[in-house]
């Protein structure tokens, strides 16, 4: 059988008929959310920051609100130090915002402090979150970021599975398309609520005055989100739903067709190879990656406007719209704006596409063979002759 009609027939079998259980695929998708989960949250907290950083302000120095009396730099420096130094290193104090004790380096010290805040790229916020706030702060968000990953990829990757069998379409383009946004769309409704409240607590360092710890921070976005329900209602937790699926449906849709299409191509080059769990992690990997990595650079508009939208208070109601959203980032910002993060994001997405897919195919292929092996035995133990004969077609191969 041909690369080409393989890859048909493993798309044209029904969930059953391909000798998988749902709970075997359950299965398979909760192991590559644990592992997902744990490499892309560090991204995911440097692409928040990153889309927020130009529409929440810098916090202002504690220096414009709280003048230090006069110094003599004479008496605190020593000979060979000039103002930079003492600014970095010297007269630090070992509080949240670095600034000298010396007033005449308050120029020199608000300098320092607005660099420490803004990012200038991907690198340079995980440099800054780790030296200000700790490396364990680009976890931060972990614990939803499980709770909401886990039951949403369950219901995402087996209700494709089970979409992409039922659908009356035979198109390789049109059908993945199809059954790929409606399962996000599915996955994307349940968990809303755990998605507003983790890009809530993410965002946390970009609009507090002082670094805070994770729990303080845990602390502050639940306070915030319980004051939401409480005086918007419990609808209000899935505010942004809208925007969500403006970003997720079309991500969805072009991933799973791009991933099927690379699929394709990577079965006709690897045809004469065994196929096998190794080589089925590899192909399952390397499209995932690719097809990740471009729908994600096509939705990152979408996924900007989304942000914006859940994080930020003292909203324009007109804003509610994603196309009038956008069209409000552009206008202010340039179209530079409609893109930020995306470095972060495509290297996130690119590698979560990658993890989350491959352990759910090896998963599945490891379910098929042990289901057949267990057919197998339990064939045997009820008619010895069959594996006689099976051992004998086998030695006189």
């Amino acid at each position: 059988m041909s690369s080409s009609s393989s890859s048909a027939s493993r798309q044209s079998q029904t969930p059953e008929q391909s000798g998988i259980t749902t709970f075997q695929r359950m299965l398979s998708a909760c192991s590559g959310s644990l592992v997902n989960s744990l490499v892309a949250t560090p991204f995911d907290v440097i692409r928040v920051r990153l889309q927020l950083q130009e529409c929440v302000q810098p916090s202002p120095s504690p220096l414009k609100s709280y003048p230090l009396p006069q110094m003599n730099p004479a008496e605190l420096a020593t000979a060979d130090l000039g103002v930079k130094t003492c600014c970095r290193d010297v007269f630090s104090m070992p509080a949240s915002v670095d600034y000298c004790v010396a007033s005449h380096f308050d120029e020199c010290a608000v300098q320092q402090y607005s660099q420490r805040q803004l990012f200038r790229g991907t690198w340079d916020g995980f440099a800054k979150v780790t030296r200000n706030e700790g490396i364990t702060a680009l976890w931060r968000g972990l614990s939803p970021t499980l709770v909401m990953t886990i039951p949403s990829n369950v219901i995402y990757f087996v209700g494709y599975d089970y979409l992409r069998a039922a659908i009356p379409i035979k198109s390789d383009t049109v059908a993945p398309l199809v059954a790929g946004g409606f399962a996000r769309m599915l996955s994307t409704t349940a968990v809303s609520p755990f998605e507003l409240f983790r890009t809530r607590l993410q965002s946390v360092a970009s609009s507090s005055r002082q670094s805070l710890s994770s729990r303080e921070a845990f602390a502050m976005t639940w306070d915030g989100v319980k004051v939401m329900v409480r005086t918007q209602g419990v609808g209000a937790l899935w505010r942004g739903l809208a925007l969500t699926l403006w970003r997720d449906v079309p991500f969805s849709a072009v991933y799973w067709t791009g991933y099927e299409k690379s699929r394709q191509l990577l079965d006709q080059y690897n045809h004469d190879r065994k196929s096998g769990e190794a080589e089925t992690f590899v192909q399952a990997f390397a499209a995932g990656a690719i097809s990740g990595s471009f729908a994600a650079f096509v939705t990152t508009p979408f996924d900007v406007g989304k942000t914006r939208r859940q994080v930020l208070r003292n909203r324009d109601p007109s804003m509610d719209s994603m196309l009038a959203l956008l069209r409000k980032i552009a206008k202010e910002e340039g179209m530079s704006g409609l893109f930020k993060g995306l470095g972060p994001r495509m290297m996130k997405v690119s590698v979560s596409c990658a993890i989350m897919i491959s352990f759910y195919e090896v998963g599945k292929r490891i379910s098929m063979r042990s289901n057949e092996n267990s057919v197998q035995s339990q064939r045997f133990s009820s008619n010895p002759q069959d594996e006689e004969e099976i051992l004998m077609a086998s030695t006189a191969d």
